[in-house]
């Protein structure tokens, strides 16, 4: 079984909730170099800033982290395609075990 830790790269399961407005670099900095996956939130930055934080992640750090960004436009899912999500996730979570 694959654990966070090797699908990231980390030394503890812990990734960082990258919260846009309160937080920076230096957060994200902190969390990697603790052994958790940091998280850079870009979702309000512009270009320039965003590279400004990346270069100051990378001079502090050669450990993981994560960048985050929303995506704002919803996608067109058709009524077929719900169904079928959804009978899918009930099949997996019946056959899981799980009520």
């Amino acid at each position: 079984m694959t654990t966070l830790q090797d699908l990231f790269g980390v030394q503890l399961p812990v990734i960082q909730a990258p919260m846009a407005g309160v937080q920076d670099s230096r957060l994200a900095l902190a969390v990697s170099n603790a052994g958790g996956l940091g998280s850079l939130r870009c979702v309000m930055l512009a270009v320039d800033a965003i590279r400004k934080e990346l270069a100051a992640i990378r001079a502090g750090t050669d450990k993981p982290f994560n960048v985050n960004f929303f995506c704002h436009a919803l996608p067109t899912v058709s009524l077929n395609a719900r169904r079928s999500g959804v009978l899918r996730l009930h099949r997996t979570t019946r056959n899981s075990g799980s009520p």
